[in-house]
């Protein structure tokens, strides 16, 4: 199991998981997975995480979809899981 948060922004699923000393962010939703610096907080991870989703949608995507001031983290739980391919 991970240890770490996860929140939904709109269609993105954000997540930051803790590894050690450093954060990873992740943000995916179907077709696509966006993986983030890492971070040495988790709130930095977190506001890094917001503001790639928040990147992503309005620049690479094109929608104008309302900016949400802060999403909902929740802790990870046993059905969350990512496979990292080196």
């Amino acid at each position: 199991m991970m240890s770490g948060y996860k929140a939904q922004y709109h269609y993105l699923t954000l997540l930051v998981i803790s590894e050690f000393n450093e954060w990873k962010v992740v943000l995916h939703s179907p077709g696509v997975m966006i993986q983030g610096k890492h971070q040495f907080s988790e709130d930095k991870a977190k506001e890094h995480a917001v503001t790639i989703a928040r990147t992503y949608i309005r620049e690479h995507k094109g929608d104008e979809l309302p900016v949400l001031t802060e999403p909902d983290w929740v802790a990870t739980a046993g059905d969350n899981w990512l496979v990292w391919r080196s």
